[in-house]
């Protein structure tokens, strides 16, 4: 008898729900569909990579992502760009305490990674409609980085420990991309998918070593080259007097990412 009830109150209440429904009236409000640039538009950029790219171009929100966005020149044509500018440095430098380090009368150390990026390129849009835009385009990579390490001690007699690594690489590269967007509604926002091919070179990357030391009045030079990893990719702890080193990557959809572009004037 109370399930009995129970239904019959659901029922009861489902029917009143239903009344207020069926008195409802439609909104009639339409919304339009688009928001396309033109000539003069401006870009804010976001890339979110689908797979793991050699080389974002993108904002893609993380820290050491390039700040990225387009300027229409003409209503069809946009010229975007991308660009990163970094560096991390450390240093100390002081007279030692005599009494807590007995002759060593100063030291001094820095470490600093520099790294610049600009990725500047075009892009030729193809259908004009308000709700699907198609283009395609091109980049260039330009990317100079620079890894110091510097580590000094002098003793009080003379003797001294210099040592010096300096790691300097270039990137320079080129990509070609096609894409599309879907604007929402008329809001200044389109999302949509970019792919296509990457040639990347590194240059470089070869560390540089100079040391000195002095013991006992003997002085001793060193002046040579070293890398972490050989073309092999296995570690190498060798030294050398002359060295070339760099890698080359391409690769098809490495480039693969969802895109986010916020327009305004």
């Amino acid at each position: 008898m109370r399930k009995i009830s129970v239904i019959f109150l659901l029922v009861l209440m489902a029917s009143a729900s239903f009344a207020q429904l069926s008195d409802r009236v439609n909104d009639n409000s339409s919304y339009k569909i688009g928001a396309r640039p033109v000539e003069g538009s401006k870009v804010l950029t976001f890339g979110f990579n689908v797979n793991q790219s050699v080389f974002d171009n993108y904002n893609n929100l993380k820290q050491g992502g390039l700040i990225s966005g387009k300027y229409f020149i003409k209503d069809d044509v946009a010229i975007r760009g991308g660009i990163r500018i970094t560096k991390e440095s450390t240093f100390s430098k002081g007279d030692i305490d005599q009494d807590l380090n007995p002759g060593v009368k100063s030291a001094e150390s820095k470490s600093s990674i520099r790294e610049y990026v600009l990725v500047p390129g075009i892009e030729k849009h193809f259908n004009s409609g308000n709700i699907f835009d198609v283009y395609g385009g091109g980049d260039l990579f330009l990317g100079f980085k620079r890894e110091v390490f510097r580590d000094n001690v002098d003793q009080v007699d003379g003797d001294f420990n210099h040592y010096s690594e300096k790691t300097p690489s270039t990137l320079v590269g080129l990509g070609g991309v096609v894409g599309f967007n879907v604007f929402v509604l008329d809001l200044p926002l389109s999302i949509g998918m970019e792919y296509g091919l990457q040639g990347l070179w590194t240059l470089g990357g070869k560390t540089h070593v100079e040391s000195e030391t002095k013991v006992g009045g003997v002085s001793t030079t060193q002046d040579y080259y070293t890398q972490t990893s050989n073309g092999a990719g296995n570690p190498d702890a060798f030294g050398y007097s002359k060295l070339k080193k760099r890698s080359t990557t391409w690769d098809t959809n490495s480039n693969l990412r969802v895109i986010v572009n916020i327009y305004f004037n």
